[in-house]
Parts: structure tokens; C-alpha cells; sequence
């Protein structure tokens, strides 16, 4: 009986292995794509994250450049230096206190950019984080119960192993 026993448990025990493993790829498959979108949306916000604050930086230098036209302040960005050197105290006066009012604007700007940015980046990665989550803990799951399988079909081959033995007629002599 042992034998019958441990040979139909290993069938099954074996049936239960190849359908687990069957499981494991698809959900590492599924794992290793959706790792993968989630790198390249990383990759793809943090190229918008750089471009956006290089055309603020410009923006800002042009609405310095503005602000101080409509100030009545002379400026050559060409030359900085020279251009500064030629402006009396009145005139330096009013640049500082545009490029400082810029400057506010600007850091309030992109602090608000940044807080509105974060919060849509994080909001459009968390549902593929969720999945990536999702999968990682099926992926954990199978692990655990293929190894239970395996150990499951060892232990019935080798049942089987023993049941075997007890078929085997013993050529003993009587006499």
C-alpha cells in the first residue's frame, strides 16, 4: 500500500511543482515589466523635472532683463561687469531691489512647481508601484509554497521508494 500511496502522492506532488513553476514565470515575467516601466516613468520625469527648471532659469533671467528695462535701468548682459561699473548708486539701488523681487517670485514659482510636480509624478507611479508590490509578494508566495512542493515530492518518492521494497520477493532458501 505504500507504494501506491507514495507513488500517486509523488504524481500529484509533482503535477502541483510544474504548475507552481508554470505560476512563478508568468509572475516574474509580469515583475520584470512592470520594474521596468516603473525605471524608464523615473527616467522620463526626471529629464521633464530637468528641462522644466531649465526654461524657469531662462524665464527668469528674461523677466529680470524685463524688470529692468521697465525700471529705466540700462543693462548689456553681454557685459555684465561693464555695464554694472556704469550705473550710479540710484540705479544699483533699483537693480538689487528687482533682482531681488525676481528672485522671490522665482523661488515661490518653482516651489510651487515642484510640490504640484512631485504630487502628479507620485500619483501616476503609484498605481505601477502598487502592481510592482502586488507581484513581489505573489512572487514571495510561490516561492514559499513551491518549496513546500518540492520537499512534498521528495517525501513521497521516497515513499514510494520504500513501498517498493516490500514487492521485491526475498530469495531465501528453506530447507
Amino acid at each position: 500500500m505504500g507504494f501506491l500511496s507514495g507513488a500517486y502522492g509523488k504524481l500529484m506532488a509533482g503535477k502541483l511543482v510544474r504548475d507552481l513553476q508554470y505560476q512563478m514565470t508568468s509572475v516574474q515575467s509580469r515583475l520584470r515589466r512592470v520594474t521596468r516601466e516603473v525605471a524608464n516613468m523615473e527616467r522620463m520625469f526626471s529629464a521633464q523635472e530637468r528641462n522644466i527648471k531649465m526654461q524657469m532659469q531662462a524665464q527668469m533671467q528674461a523677466a529680470t532683463f524685463g524688470a529692468m528695462a521697465q525700471a529705466g535701468i540700462q543693462f548689456d548682459p553681454n557685459n555684465v561687469l561693464g555695464s554694472m561699473s556704469g550705473l550710479n548708486t540710484d540705479a544699483y539701488s533699483k537693480y538689487c531691489g528687482v533682482q531681488q523681487y525676481v528672485q522671490q517670485q522665482f523661488a515661490m514659482a518653482q516651489n510651487i512647481w515642484q510640490n504640484t510636480f512631485d504630487m502628479m509624478k507620485e500619483s501616476q507611479l503609484q498605481a505601477l508601484k502598487d502592481v510592482e508590490d502586488d507581484l513581489q509578494t505573489q512572487k514571495d508566495n510561490l516561492e514559499s509554497r513551491l518549496k513546500l512542493a518540492e520537499s512534498e515530492y521528495e517525501a513521497k518518492k521516497k515513499e514510494e521508494q520504500a513501498g517498493a521494497k516490500s514487492f521485491t520477493p526475498e530469495y531465501t532458501s528453506q530447507a
